[in-house]
C-alpha cells in the first residue's frame, strides 16, 4: 500500500529513515520506472551515469548538509544504498537534455490582486509520464524537525523535494527553463529541500543565490508578509524580480538580459507561450478577486487546447502531462492537491 502522506520526525538523518521505511515499495518502483526509460532514450543505464551523479555529492555536503542526512537516513530506512538515493535526487539533471515540452505553470498572488490579500500560490507540475510512473506514487511528506520548523513538501517518492511551503511562511514553486548553462553544483532538487529550510524570504532568496548550481531554473518564492519574487537562475546567472501583488511563470525565459540564449521560447512543441499569455489573462481578469476555488479553476483552464495550463498528451508531447495541481495557502499553513489533471481529480487538503 502506498502512503499519499508520510510524518517525519526528529533530527534530519531520523526523518529521512521514517521516509524511507514508509515508502521503501514505492522508491523501488520509482528506480526502474526510471530505469526502463533511461534504457529506451540512450541505452545509459542509471548505474552507467551514477559518477556523474557522484561528482555532484561534494556540494551536497557542503551548501545541503541537512538533505544530505535525510537522504542517508532514507537509504537506511528503504535498505537501498545511498548511490541509488543519490541517483534518484540527481535523476533531474541527467533528464534535463532529454527534450521534454511540458514543466509547469505557476503563479502567487497577495494584496490587491488576492481576494482576501492572502497570498495564494499556484501550479501545475507538467511531466513526462514514463519517468515517475504517470504520477501515481506521488505523495506529500510532513517534515517536523527537532528545531521547530514544519515543511509539507510534494515531491515523487525517493527525491528530496519539488514544491512545498513551511510553517515559517514560506512557499516554493518551480519551473524549468534553459538558457544552455550546465555545470558541476547542486543539484536542482536538493537545492529545493535546503532552501525550504529558510524562514523569510530574504534568506532563501540569498541560499539559491550563493550555492553553486548544476542547471538553470525558474522559482516563483513568496511570504504572506515578504512579498513574492520570481528567480531565473543558472550556473553563472541570477535575476531576482520583487512584487507585492502578482506574479507568475511558465518555462521561457523572462529576464532580457538572459532571454538571449533560451532554448525553449521557439521550441515548436512546447507551449510556454501559449500557457503563460493564458495565465496572464487570467489573473488580469479575475485581479482581486482571486481565491482558494479561483486558483483551482485557472488551474484547470483549457484555453488554447491542447497548448493549455491544464496539460493533457498531445500529439507534439503524448506523453506529457499534468502530473499534480497544487495550492498554496502559506498563511494557514495549508496545501490542496490533486493528484492528476485539477479538471478531472478531487483536491485534497494538506496541513501542517
Amino acid at each position: 500500500m502506498h502512503h499519499r502522506r508520510i510524518t517525519a520526525t526528529g533530527s534530519s538523518y531520523a526523518r529521512g529513515e521514517s521516509i524511507g521505511k514508509r515508502w521503501r515499495n514505492s522508491i523501488i518502483t520509482i528506480l526502474k520506472s526510471l530505469e526502463t526509460a533511461a534504457l529506451a532514450k540512450d541505452g545509459m543505464t542509471l548505474q552507467d551515469w551514477l559518477p556523474h551523479a557522484r561528482g555532484l555529492l561534494p556540494f551536497i555536503q557542503e551548501y545541503a548538509p541537512i538533505t544530505l542526512e535525510e537522504m542517508k537516513g532514507m537509504a537506511a530506512g528503504s535498505d537501498l544504498s545511498l548511490d541509488n538515493i543519490l541517483l534518484l535526487t540527481c535523476a533531474y539533471e541527467k533528464w534535463f537534455d532529454y527534450h521534454t515540452p511540458e514543466h509547469c505553470t505557476a503563479f502567487a498572488v497577495m494584496g490587491e490582486a488576492s481576494k482576501t490579500s492572502e497570498l495564494i500560490c499556484g501550479q501545475n507540475n507538467d511531466e513526462c509520464l514514463h519517468h515517475w510512473a504517470a504520477g501515481q506514487l506521488d505523495g506529500v511528506i510532513h517534515h517536523r524537525a527537532e528545531s521547530g520548523l514544519e515543511t509539507l513538501i510534494y515531491t515523487h517518492p525517493g527525491i528530496p523535494a519539488y514544491m512545498g511551503l513551511n510553517s515559517a511562511g514560506v512557499c516554493l514553486l518551480w519551473m524549468a527553463i534553459d538558457n544552455g548553462e550546465r555545470a558541476a553544483g547542486i543539484p536542482t532538487n536538493v537545492l529545493i529541500r535546503e532552501t525550504l529550510l529558510c524562514t523569510t524570504l530574504e534568506s532563501a532568496v540569498e541560499y539559491m543565490k550563493k550555492v553553486p548550481k548544476a542547471l538553470p531554473n525558474a522559482f516563483l518564492l513568496a511570504h504572506p508578509d515578504q512579498g513574492i519574487c520570481s528567480v531565473e537562475c543558472s550556473p553563472s546567472l541570477f535575476y531576482p524580480e520583487y512584487s507585492r501583488d502578482v506574479l507568475y511563470h511558465a518555462n521561457h525565459i523572462l529576464n532580457e538580459e538572459m532571454v538571449v540564449n533560451d532554448k525553449k521560447k521557439d521550441d515548436p512543441a512546447s507551449s510556454t507561450i501559449s500557457r503563460y499569455a493564458v495565465m496572464g489573462s487570467l489573473i488580469e481578469k479575475y485581479y482581486g478577486e482571486i481565491d482558494i476555488s479561483l486558483a483551482r479553476q485557472m488551474l484547470s483552464d483549457h484555453t488554447s487546447y491542447p497548448e493549455s495550463i491544464c496539460a493533457h498528451p498531445r500529439v507534439e508531447a503524448i506523453y506529457s502531462k499534468t502530473l499534480a495541481s497544487l495550492i498554496f495557502h502559506p498563511k494557514s499553513g495549508r496545501m490542496e492537491i490533486a493528484f492528476g489533471n485539477g479538471c478531472e481529480m478531487t483536491y485534497k487538503t494538506y496541513s501542517l
